[in-house]
C-alpha cells in the first residue's frame, strides 16, 4: 500500500483521558509508525464540554504537535456564539436540521478543510450529535476524498439518536468495532459496507504491581475499578458492593482510578478499603493493573471496553456487565464474569450490589477460577493488538479509496 495522509477529526483530543481519545491518539500512532502522515482535528483539548456547552465553548485555533500527530485546534470567535446557539437549536428538530447542519458547516467546513486540504481520506471518530463530523464530511465532499465513520455506538444508551443516524448515512463506509455493533447499524438501515474493525491494544504487561503496593502501603487482595466515577460506568454499584465484601475480606482493597464524575454524591465520601485515586499517568496505570487481584467495571454501556483487554494482557480476571459487546469479545471464550440481568428497555442490563458482591467474594474465594478466567482474558485480549488492529484499519481505507464493497 502506498503512504497515505489521514485526517482524523475528534471533538475532544485529550489522550491521557482514556476512551476514544486514547484510542484515536493510539491509532495515528501507529500509523505513523508505518510512514502514514496523520493530522488530528479537534474543537477541545483542556476541558470537556457537555453537549450544549460544546456549540458555545471554543478553544484558540491552535496547531501543536503531540507524539508526532499534528493536532489542530479548531475554534470561533464568541461574537459567532448567536449562531451557534441557533444552530444548536435547530439540529434538535428534524424540520431544521439541515439549516443547523449547515450553519454549522458555515463556521466550520472551511477549517477542517484548510487543515486537511492534503489528505487522501478523513476518518471521523464519534457520533453526529458532536456536530464537527459534518463538517469534516462536507470538508471531505469538497475535497473529493472518501469519509469513513467510526461511530462507537451504545445502542440504546448513546449515539443512535436521529441527528446520529442522519450523520451515519453520509458516511462512505462505517468501521463497528464489534459484530454486535455491525448488526445494529445494519438494522437502521445503512447501506454502506461496515468493516468490523475492533480497537487496539499495546502488547503491555510490564507494570510493575509491587511499587504500586509500596506507594500506597497495600498488602491484601486488590480490587481495581478503572474509568470516571459516574453511575454510567459503575462506579456506586462497585463501592456499594465492596462494603459488603469488606467485612467477608478484611484484608482487600478498592482502588478505583479515574476523575470525577458529573455530580456530586455521597459515593464521593471516604471510605474504610478503598483508595481513590483521579487521574493517574500510563506509568501508574500499569502498575495498578499489574498489582490488582481482579478488575470489576460494571459499566452501563461499552462501545468496545479497552479497559477489560489491558488487564486481560496481564492475566487478570474480569467482571462486566453482560451487555452484547462484552458478551461477544470476552463471554464466549468464558474471558470474565459477566452479571445482570435484561430490563427490556433497549439494552440495559441491571445489576444488583448483591449480585455483584457475590461474584467479586466468589472470585476472591477460588484463586483457580480467578487464574483461568485471567488465562482465558489474556488469549482474548490477542486478537486485539495493534498490529493486527492497524492492518483492519488501512485495509477499510484502501477499501474506501477503491470504492470496493468489501
Amino acid at each position: 500500500m502506498k503512504q497515505l495522509t489521514i485526517g482524523i477529526s475528534i471533538r475532544l483530543f485529550t489522550p491521557g483521558s482514556g476512551g476514544l481519545q486514547q484510542h484515536a491518539a493510539a491509532l495515528a500512532q501507529h500509523l505513523l509508525s508505518l510512514g502514514h502522515k496523520v493530522t488530528v482535528v479537534t474543537r477541545a483539548l483542556t476541558r470537556t464540554p457537555s453537549f450544549q456547552d460544546y456549540f458555545y465553548f471554543s478553544e484558540s485555533n491552535t496547531r501543536f504537535v503531540a507524539g508526532d500527530v499534528r493536532v489542530e485546534v479548531l475554534g470561533h470567535s464568541r461574537f459567532l456564539n448567536p449562531a451557534m446557539w441557533f444552530s444548536f437549536k435547530c439540529v434538535g428538530r428534524k424540520n431544521l436540521r439541515t439549516l443547523g447542519i449547515g450553519l454549522y458547516n458555515a463556521i466550520y467546513a472551511s477549517k477542517v478543510q484548510s487543515c486537511l486540504r492534503d489528505v487522501d481520506i478523513i476518518h471521523h471518530v464519534g457520533q453526529g450529535s458532536e456536530m464537527i463530523g459534518f463538517a469534516a464530511n462536507a470538508a471531505a465532499r469538497h475535497l473529493g476524498v472518501p469519509f469513513v465513520i467510526e461511530p462507537t455506538v451504545h445502542p440504546g444508551q448513546w449515539g443512535d439518536g436521529p441527528l446520529d443516524i442522519a450523520f451515519y448515512h453520509q458516511a462512505d463506509r462505517l468501521l463497528a468495532h464489534t459484530h454486535y455493533e455491525q448488526q445494529w447499524l445494519r438494522s437502521q438501515g445503512l447501506m454502506q459496507p461496515v468493516d468490523v474493525v475492533g480497537c487496539g491494544i499495546d502488547d503491555r504487561s510490564d507494570g510493575d504491581g509491587l511499587r504500586f503496593r509500596r506507594r500506597h502501603g497495600l498488602i491484601g487482595p486488590i480490587v481495581l475499578f478503572l474509568g470516571r466515577k459516574d453511575a454510567d460506568k459503575g462506579y456506586p454499584v462497585v463501592r456499594e458492593a465492596f462494603s459488603m465484601v469488606r467485612p467477608h475480606a478484611p484484608e482487600t482493597t478498592l482502588v478505583c482510578i479515574g476523575p470525577r464524575g458529573s455530580t456530586r454524591s455521597r459515593w464521593d465520601l471516604p471510605q474504610d478499603g478503598i483508595l481513590d485515586l483521579d487521574y493517574v499517568d500510563e506509568a501508574t496505570k500499569h502498575d495498578a493493573l499489574a498489582a490488582c487481584s481482579v478488575l470489576c467495571v460494571p459499566s452501563e454501556a461499552e462501545s468496545f471496553g479497552l479497559v477489560y483487554m489491558e488487564a486481560g494482557r496481564y492475566g487478570k480476571p474480569l467482571i462486566g456487565r453482560r451487555l452484547p459487546v462484552l458478551e461477544e469479545l470476552l463471554g464466549h471464550d468464558q474471558a470474565a464474569l459477566l452479571v445482570g440481568t435484561p430490563t427490556g428497555q433497549g439494552n440495559r442490563i441491571a445489576v444488583t450490589t448483591e449480585e455483584l458482591a457475590a461474584v467479586l467474594r466468589r472470585l476472591l474465594d477460588e484463586p483457580a477460577l480467578a487464574a483461568t478466567l485471567g488465562d482465558n482474558a489474556r488469549t482474548a485480549s490477542a486478537r486485539f493488538l495493534w498490529p493486527e488492529v492497524r492492518t483492519r484499519f488501512l485495509s477499510a481505507y484502501q477499501l474506501a479509496l477503491t470504492g470496493k464493497r468489501n
